[in-house]
């Protein structure tokens, strides 16, 4: 197996179908910044690495180490797997599924489509994880008329757990008690894309544990990004949103409790102006001390308005910096046909005290997936490319 391959970043040819590879975009002349310090390198091959056609990185990588302080790096789809080994360098790709999909075709059970989405470890033997689960309509003739899968697609945040160090993950908390956070609204045929979608890693401050994620709402479909915190990760009903005030907010499920008293319990938006729906990755970052979240990107107050992989800074997770660009890269709703497309940007810093890579130094890198042929084609490659950060002046 192929480990790592260099490739040069600004190189025409550094994917088959891909004319317009990835730009890196210079940082602001003054303040705090982070800008791309180096070559992008393969981390994981899809055409001579892949254990079988559907295993892809399509979600953003997580990282941790486990008792025996081996690096596991979890590559998720329907069925997620890892690459372990003693360092960031070495690992290698391990075809034993860690969880794979229940496939449960009654929405209200909130366990079809399964992702693993999150993972935290405090002692390398527990893994907790959130699972983005999709329920996919379209799959249920009778649940779905119009058999499109855009027209279907109900979302939710729900929990399992590992407790032989990643090497498999089971739900300990049956559904659909295994609930962690969806919208009031339950599963509506032909009504498009809505709930609370995969949630980026878990980070621990001040004694509790955070996550954001995305919500899309229904009927509007608007999009924006909430943040929920615990002190008990076990508990997937221990689970808190931002509710603008305070983390008071309790998640609903929308199939059993009083809905009409819970329809005020939306979460919400935090930083919406700043961070957008910038959601993938949060660290803190010892260099700058501040939080530093990654994700994807535009901004329509730029000229030109960038799309790509986009930075913002935080000292409290709530009140964020306006976002920059951090690197230009063709999204998938910016492409035609089978271009090359980049998504799920996630910062790593080998060096990290942290058990769960939860912060970052003066230097880090960042892995991303580059589907090589449009979100429509499974052949997906994961890379990482070095980036570094300035402190203020």
């Amino acid at each position: 197996m192929r480990l790592i391959l260099a490739l040069a970043l600004l190189l025409p040819g550094l994917a088959l179908a891909d004319a317009d590879p990835p730009r890196p975009v210079p940082p602001p002349a003054t303040g705090p910044a982070l800008e791309v310090a180096g070559a992008a390198e393969v981390v994981f091959d899809w055409t001579t690495d892949r254990c079988y056609e559907e295993q892809i990185p399509d979600l953003p990588v997580r990282a941790y180490r486990d008792a025996e302080g081996q690096v596991n790096l979890i590559l998720s789809h329907t069925s997620a797997h890892r690459m372990r080994g003693p360092d960031f360098d070495s690992l290698l790709l391990d075809c034993s599924v860690l969880m794979g999909s229940a496939h449960d075709p009654d929405p209200s059970h909130f366990a079809n489509h399964e992702w693993i989405a999150s993972v935290y470890t405090e002692d390398g033997i527990i893994v907790h994880a959130l699972i983005h689960n999709e329920f996919q309509g379209n799959r249920y003739p009778q649940l779905c008329p119009s058999g499109e899968y855009f027209r279907c697609w109900y979302n939710t945040i729900t929990y399992a757990r590992s407790t032989d160090g990643g090497a498999s993950f089971a739900r300990p908390i049956a559904p659909p008690d295994h609930l962690a956070a969806a919208l009031t609204t339950p599963y509506a045929p032909d009504e498009g894309i809505f709930g609370a979608f995969s949630p980026s890693n878990i980070i621990a401050y001040e004694g509790a544990f955070y996550a954001f994620f995305k919500v899309q709402t229904y009927p509007l479909e608007t999009q924006y990004v909430c943040l929920m915190r615990t002190e008990t990760l076990a508990d997937p009903e221990s689970w808190r949103f931002w509710n603008g005030v305070g983390f008071t907010g309790v998640f609903a499920d929308p199939y059993r409790d009083d809905l009409q008293a819970m329809r005020a319990t939306n979460c919400s938006p935090v930083g919406l102006s700043d961070i957008a729906q910038m959601y993938e990755n949060v660290t803190w970052n010892t260099h700058l001390n501040r939080f530093v979240m990654i994700g994807t990107s535009s901004d329509p107050a730029r000229d030109p308005n960038l799309f790509g992989f986009y930075y913002a800074l935080s000292e409290d997770l709530i009140h964020w910096t306006p976002r920059h660009p951090l690197l230009e890269a063709r999204l998938p709703w910016r492409a035609t046909g089978n271009q090359t497309v980049y998504l799920y940007p996630t910062l790593i810093d080998p060096e990290s005290d942290s058990r769960n890579f939860e912060t970052t130094g003066a230097e880090a890198w960042l892995y991303f997936t580059r589907l090589n042929y449009g979100s429509g084609h499974l052949d997906r490659d994961l890379l990482r490319v070095p980036v570094r950060f300035r402190a203020a002046e």
